[in-house]
């Protein structure tokens, strides 16, 4: 009987580099490193170069240079306390200068703009501007300053600088915001009565108080919207009434108006309008 020899497992031998052979590899993989490396930073110098180049030629170039600044929408607000706030001046490159940082500076320095627009055009600035207009007057440290509906303060400028305008009294810009609703309301339907209030203030419960130009308060009570038409005709009766039989009212008190009651009180004396 015949006996097969086992085969013995067929062993792996590693393959072996020589020393020399490793240190070339690494020398090539370094050479294609810094290679890499170089082009890089021949490409970042080159493009820092053309950027540059660029930008000395828009800088310096007359094509690029600004011949001339239009200010459009100035009626109280002039053009060159516009024109005096902006960092470039005719001559300069347009590209000299950011637009929303030029937005943002002038919206600070000029409250009184309601809408401003900075654009670049062909060889030129144009900003448009539209301004607030009051609706009432507040004083801040005091100045007399103008309230548009917006609730924004901001001084008073050209035709506005002597214009009549009712006062509004407030103890911050929540309630003056109040007193403001009430105005956009009250003015386009008291267009006799509106004109004679000198000033606009609010008490507890945020019932409305006029002072008229005579000196005599009207207590309005409530901001009601649909009540306001018919407060306005019972008081121009109060009114007419009062004239025939009074020399003045010291108040009226509309407070409690929804009872159907109405509190007079005649003045003493006769108040000289102011």
């Amino acid at each position: 009987m015949k006996y097969r020899r086992a085969r013995r497992p067929l062993r792996r031998f590693k393959v072996v580099k020589l020393r020399s052979k490793i240190k070339s590899e690494r020398r090539r993989k370094m050479g294609r490193l810094f290679l890499g490396l170089a082009v890089i930073c021949a490409c970042i110098g080159g493009g820092w170069w053309v950027w540059n180049a660029a930008g000395n030629f828009l800088s310096r170039s007359d094509l690029f240079k600004i011949s001339a600044i239009d200010v459009r929408g100035c009626k109280n607000v002039t053009r060159s306390e516009l024109v005096a706030m902006l960092p470039v001046r005719e001559g300069d490159s347009i590209f000299s200068f950011r637009r929303a940082h030029t937005e943002n500076a002038l919206r600070r320095c000029k409250p009184e703009l309601k809408r401003l627009n900075v654009r670049r055009g062909w060889k030129k600035i144009v900003i448009s501007i539209d301004e607030r207009i009051p609706v009432a007057c507040t004083f801040t440290g005091g100045k007399r300053m103008g309230i548009d509906n917006d609730n924004v303060p901001f001084p008073l400028r050209g035709q506005w600088v002597k214009a009549v305008l009712p006062e509004v009294s407030a103890t911050d810009a929540s309630e003056r915001s109040e007193v403001l609703r009430f105005i956009r309301e009250f003015a386009p339907a008291a267009k006799s009565l509106f004109p004679r209030v000198e000033r606009f203030t609010m008490e507890s419960l945020n019932d409305i108080v006029m002072e008229l130009t005579d000196g005599s308060k009207i207590f309005w009570g409530p901001v009601e919207k649909n009540k306001i038409k018919a407060k306005l005709e019972r008081l121009e009766q109060v009114f007419d009434d009062a004239g025939s039989r009074f020399s003045g009212l010291e108040y009226v008190n509309l407070c409690y108006f929804d009872s159907g009651r109405i509190l007079v009180r005649p003045a003493l004396k006769q108040v000289k309008q102011r």
